[in-house]
């Protein structure tokens, strides 16, 4: 199980420890953290992450080319794709699905 992050920061349970997940909650906040880590950004797997950095809202095609790229982020998480992407007024919101069902991930600025 893994501890339960939301817009960055860690949420706390009712005894002020953090919360985990599991299920599909798991495999959002695995989808999540590859989409926002900067691809080569860690020395030992320089593959690991997105190249979302690199968009631009201004581009042709911009929702298309974000899909594309949360695509390529999300290749090592079996069964997990991005279905669609949308600009929102603080950057991109992913709809994701999973083997375990289907869930939103809102991205601020990038």
């Amino acid at each position: 199980m893994d501890v339960k992050v939301e817009n960055g920061g860690y949420v706390l349970g009712p005894t002020g420890l953090p919360e985990t997940v599991e299920g599909l909650e798991e495999l959002l906040q695995y989808a999540r953290l590859r989409l926002t880590l900067r691809r080569g950004s860690l020395p030992y797997n320089r593959e690991l992450g997105s190249g979302l950095g690199q968009w631009s809202p201004q581009e042709d095609r911009a929702e298309d080319r974000a899909l594309a790229l949360a695509n390529e982020a999300l290749l090592g998480l079996r069964g997990v794709r991005a279905v669609s992407a949308r600009m929102t007024d603080g950057g991109l919101a992913f709809h994701i699905a999973t083997p375990l069902g289907e869930g939103e991930i809102e991205l601020g600025e990038l």
